[in-house]
């Protein structure tokens, strides 16, 4: 009995790894506001731009390493202001156990669009080759309604150490459950 409840565990913990690595159902879409956004990657061989706009059902691959050319505006109707108003605003990784900003910003500003270069280096933490992870976007100033996109990312890759270390570390902690139910002599 003691070894079927451990091989159950067992089974139930390499469910669990599993399902953490598990890609997450592509999205990409404008949540809040009427803002706009894009990236482009100009030295990718295909599939050079990701919008906003792009469809659900579409993942979009990313290099490890890149500088991407970004822009963005509040959307339509909006106008520069007269005096500087305050911004913030950031991106946000969602992995299937947290999340952490890889990116932020504020300060004061007249305008309502940006646009410029950002160079990026995919963190070791966050899985590679393994499926899609969620981007959002944020961005609240004076003025206007807030905005924020989700889209959905697949990092290229080698897989990295994560996986194996979580892969090690169920299998050892299977071991000592078999041990604890083994009966002693």
């Amino acid at each position: 009995m003691r070894r079927r409840v451990a091989g159950s565990l067992v089974l139930g913990m390499l469910t669990m790894l599993f399902l953490s690595v598990v890609a997450i159902p592509a999205s990409a879409e404008i949540t809040r506001g009427g803002c706009t956004g894009q990236a482009t990657f100009p030295s990718k061989p295909t599939d050079k731009q990701l919008t906003a706009e792009r469809p659900r059902d579409e993942v979009f691959d990313v290099p490890e390493a890149y500088t991407v050319q970004y822009s963005g505006n509040l959307g339509p109707g909006a106008e520069p202001s007269e005096e500087p108003v305050s911004f913030e605003g950031g991106l946000v990784l969602s992995l299937p156990r947290f999340s952490f900003q890889v990116k932020g910003w504020e300060g004061d500003t007249k305008d309502v669009e940006a646009a410029g270069v950002y160079t990026y280096e995919v963190p070791d933490l966050v899985p590679r080759g393994t499926g899609a992870v969620e981007l959002t976007g944020w961005h609240r100033q004076d003025g206007y309604p807030d905005c924020e996109g989700v889209v959905t990312l697949s990092f290229q890759g080698e897989r990295g150490m994560a996986p194996l270390i979580a892969g090690g570390v169920t299998a050892l902690a299977g071991a000592g459950m078999l041990a604890a139910g083994r009966r002693k002599v």
